[in-house]
Formats: structure tokens, sequence, C-alpha cells
């Protein structure tokens, strides 16, 4: 099965307490000036795709599913896609919720909920091709918070989860702190990934300004647990002239956490088509072996084909620069622009080594 292992959701509910029904989502209150310009341009590549079906100018935690839905259905690329879920920023001390620094939160429960409902539609669909998609679960624990076991339990023992999300600077979570053992542990006993950020995080004000949580060297710590992790985007930096190039100390990082043949540690290609990644592209082919490689979009980041221009971005031939301008569905525009510039089609289908899937 071909899986998109990095994919985002998103919605506009703005009541805390309504969270197992809607997904929460209020940065006004904690806002910095580049994610306002960034949750601009976001919206407005969101409505450029159609997401916003009732025209009202808004686009609904209902709408962007319905988005979802019709992209995932129609890409021929792609079979299974990894819905993520994000947990609150909790207070280390307290375990309490922090409210002003929780701009995004998708609860368990309620993308639990959604993927099912989703997955019983495309049983219903009349297309055999449809009928054989799935949506998968990718939940998301806080360690921090104060019920986290209990939490972490309702995941594995109640639900399908695939993997656990985390985004270190954004939820506040420091992953070498030693009280972790315990949910590592866990993980770790019950075959459970961790998918987790690495390298800069401009998405969220949190991002930005705890990205010293963010360092790949971090992972050692669940590593020595036993946890299989996946580091997001290769820990690739976005913008080249403020970000530190780490491709080959990450790359060593990787060599030694697998050195005995066993992948313990593998890395997703999410968002690696962006037009600042582009010149990083050749050294990930070249350096990073596919059988450590697992295929993401990190949508609803956009995904451009027109800066992969032909004998300029590494090896792109004019015939594929040609279709990937004339394909439509994001999904596969991405699949392509990654096959065009040398990607194995084996990274695809890397999700099913590694994440926690259901018995068929």
């Amino acid at each position: 099965m071909k899986i998109d292992a990095h994919f985002h959701v998103a919605g506009n509910g703005t009541d805390l307490s309504n969270v197992d029904k809607d997904i929460y989502f209020k940065a006004d209150d904690n806002n910095h000036w580049f994610t306002r310009i960034l949750y601009n341009m976001l919206e407005e590549d969101l409505e450029n795709q159609g997401a916003d079906f009732n025209r009202d100018g808004k686009i609904s935690t209902k709408e962007y599913f319905e988005l979802i839905y019709k992209i995932f259905t129609s890409s021929e690329e792609i079979d299974g896609i990894v819905l993520l879920a994000l947990d609150a920023v909790y207070s280390p001390e307290s375990g309490v919720v922090d409210e002003i620094k929780t701009d995004l939160y998708i609860t368990n429960k309620f993308l639990h909920n959604k993927i099912t409902e989703l997955n019983g539609r495309l049983q219903k669909e009349s297309d055999p091709r449809k009928r054989n998609k799935k949506f998968f679960f990718g939940a998301s624990v806080n360690p921090n918070r104060g019920d986290w076991e209990s939490e972490l339990d309702y995941v594995l023992s109640e639900t399908n989860a695939v993997l656990i999300k985390w985004i270190p600077s954004t939820q506040h979570i420091n992953v070498t702190d030693e009280k972790h053992k315990e949910f590592y542990n866990i993980l770790s006993s019950n075959n459970m990934p961790l998918l987790c950020h690495v390298g800069p995080e401009y998405t969220f004000p949190e991002g930005i300004r705890r990205k010293d949580l963010d360092d790949f060297r971090h992972l050692e710590k669940p590593l020595e647990h036993g946890v299989t992790v996946i580091a997001a985007h290769c820990a690739t930096p976005v913008f080249p002239l403020i970000d530190k190039n780490e491709v080959k100390e990450f790359y060593a990082f990787m060599e030694k956490a697998n050195k005995d043949g066993n992948v313990r540690l593998w890395a997703d290609t999410s968002a690696l088509s962006l037009s600042t990644r582009i010149f990083l592209i050749p050294e990930i082919v070249k350096t990073f072996p596919s059988d450590w490689l697992i295929h993401g979009s990190d949508f609803p980041i956009p995904v451009d084909g027109w800066p992969h221009l032909p004998w300029v971005t590494h090896d792109m031939a004019p015939e594929e620069y040609i279709q990937i301008i004339k394909t439509k569905n994001p999904l596969d525009r991405d699949v392509k622009i990654k096959k065009a510039h040398g990607f194995s089609n084996a990274i695809l289908e890397n999700a099913e080594k590694v994440l926690r899937l259901p018995a068929k």
C-alpha cells in the first residue's frame, strides 16, 4: 500500500470545552507575525483548492474534511493517508493545559471518530479503487499532561492508532527528560512508533519560540528505550539563509542508530517539495538509503510544481516537469515531484514496515 504518513488536519473551532467534537484553533492570543502571514497564505491556498464549499469566506472543520476526502479519493498515487492528531500544550510542572499557548488542539477522540466515519464512507463508494483506500489514525499524547497514562491507554487499547505524533517545540515537550522513560517503555512494548518533528518549525508560534526543543539529537533518548522513531522532514532547514543545514550531521546520527542493520530511526520526506528546500533534494537522495525513508506530504503545506525547473533542479526532465505542472491533485503532484528528483518508489510503501497497522 502506498501511504502518505504525514498529513495534517485543521478546523476552526474556538471552544476549548468542545474539543472532542471539533478541532480547536485559536492563535490570536499567542500569534507571531510570521505565523499570521503563513495562516493567511494557507487559507488562501485551501480556498483555491475549493475548500470553501459554501462560499461564506470561511473554511470550517467540516469543509476541510470534505476537501481531504475529495483529494484523497481522486488521488492516483496514494492508497492510504495517516491523519495526525495534535495534543495540547501542558505545564510540565502541573500537567494542566496551557490554553494561551495551545494554538491547535486535535484530540484523539475527535480524530479517531472522524476517521471511523470517513472509512465507513469509503466502504460505501461504488468505485472499487476508492473502497480499497484507507484513512489511518495518527494519535498524539503529550507526556506532560497529568493524565497521560490513561490517554495513552485509550489510544493503545481502544483505537487503531498507527503512530504517536509530537512537535516538541509546539507542545513544549523536552524529549530528553528522564521522566518520560515510562512513556517510552510503553511505546516500545506496544510497537508504537513515534513520529517526531525535528528541525525548524515555522507553522506554530511556539515552534518559533521554542526551537531548541526540536533538535534531532534529542531522539537518542526514545531510541535508547527501544522506541522506533520517524524523524520528520529529514531534519532539513526551511530557510537556507536563516536555518543551519545539518543534513550531513543528521545522516551520521541515523547511521549510528541503524548500524546493526535493524532500522530503528526512519526519516520522512514531508514538505521536501517546498521551493526553499529544492537545493537540498540531490543531497538527500544521494545520502539517505531509500530503505530509511518514508513518504509524507505535510498537507496542507502547499505543493508547488513550477519551481522544480528542468535542467536546473537536480535531474528534472522537461517531460516530467510538464506532467507535474498538469497534475492538479496535490498528493499526486508531490509524489511526481519526488519521483522526478530521484526518490525511489520504495519510500511510498516503507510505511507498512513501520506503522502499527491494524490486522487485515
